[in-house]
């Protein structure tokens, strides 16, 4: 890990907006999704998915030397809201959009297999490729 990595504000809402319009496109050009390239997007969404799931981000407790708040500039003492705060409510929203009256596990179930099926270079059905776009569609919007 980078030592300036310590100094850079978190941006993961940007990331994962981008990964999401990535996502989105892979489902519209499918031989995309398979280049090695895209591998890291989905990789990560798969990640991201997983931890939404099992609801993984709680333990997300930073303190020590590289805690943003230890250091003297007042700019940097104010405790940010939590990273994942921001991106669990635009899965929230893009679940109940693109799967609706679904749970939460059937909804993450769903979209896993379209990456596991993008990345395995398998074609999506109709009905995949309009769930999975959608969803990728209003996850990216609900984030700023």
């Amino acid at each position: 890990m980078s030592i300036m990595s310590a100094y850079r504000p978190d941006n993961s809402s940007a990331m994962y907006k981008r990964f999401a319009h990535l996502a989105s496109t892979y489902v519209d050009q499918p031989e995309m999704g398979a280049s090695p390239v895209a591998q890291i997007p989905l990789e990560n969404l798969f990640r991201l998915f997983e931890m939404y799931r099992y609801d993984a981000f709680k333990d997300e407790n930073r303190s020590g030397v590289l805690a943003l708040r230890s250091f003297s500039n007042a700019s940097l003492r104010r405790r940010p809201k939590p990273w994942h705060t921001e991106i669990e409510a635009a899965l929230n929203a893009a679940i109940s959009t693109a799967f609706t009256g679904l749970s939460k596990e059937v909804a993450i179930d769903r979209i896993e297999e379209v990456l596991k099926q993008l990345t395995n270079k398998q074609n999506l059905d109709n009905d995949q490729q309009v769930h999975a776009k959608q969803f990728f569609e209003s996850f990216g919007k609900a984030l700023a």
